[in-house]
């Protein structure tokens, strides 16, 4: 939901943005530099993992027929307790879905806790440790087989009357973070996939 919450808080006025620092603070942090591809993968392995540790614990182990099913239930309907789905279905709608509704009606109220910062910032970190880096070279590998460009080829370059006249600074890093994000796969500093080839 932290994504909804950022795209919509983005596109409030900045006057009105910087009423709540918080929020203020936190969109800054996400779209500055290449925060905002960082995040959307540290958030993805944040995710993942909670989705793991969750399942996990909801995970029944209780062997039909041989005991007590748990609440009385019949043997079929225990052996799906067992697999974890449903705890997968819980999570799904609990830890996901009901912050997607929350994050989208209240984008404002939503960034402005100060635990999104913290998220915001563990997010970054994960994705600074590098255990997911193969991601970048999966994504170089995908932009030269299907032949992405940049946004500019496809929507047109950004109107620079249209950004003095009216948008934020943060509006305005929303744009350069999209951007930058494009570009950076095709950095041939950061990833050189050729070399990489020839090892």
């Amino acid at each position: 939901g932290m994504q909804i919450a950022l795209f919509a808080v983005v596109n409030l006025p900045e006057d009105e943005l910087n009423k709540t620092k918080i929020a203020a603070t936190n969109c800054k942090l996400t779209f500055a530099g290449n925060n905002f591809a960082a995040f959307l993968i540290g958030r993805q392995i944040l995710v993942t993992v909670c989705m793991f540790v969750v399942a996990k614990i909801t995970t029944l182990n209780i062997v039909p027929g041989e005991g007590e099913n748990i609440f009385g239930v019949s043997d079929g309907l225990q052996n799906f307790f067992n697999t974890g789905l449903l705890g997968a279905i819980i999570t799904t709608i609990v830890a996901s879905l009901a912050w997607r509704i929350v994050a989208s009606s209240f984008a404002l109220m939503f960034m402005s806790n100060p635990l999104i910062y913290l998220i915001i910032r563990l997010c970054l970190l994960l994705e600074k440790t590098g255990i997911c880096s193969a991601s970048w070279l999966l994504a170089l590998t995908q932009k030269e087989v299907v032949r992405f460009q940049p946004d500019e080829v496809y929507v047109g370059e950004v109107d620079d009357e249209t950004t003095a006249a009216g948008d934020s600074d943060v509006r305005a890093s929303v744009w350069d973070a999209s951007r930058r994000s494009s570009q950076v796969i095709s950095r041939s500093e950061l990833i050189n996939l050729q070399a990489w080839v020839d090892r």
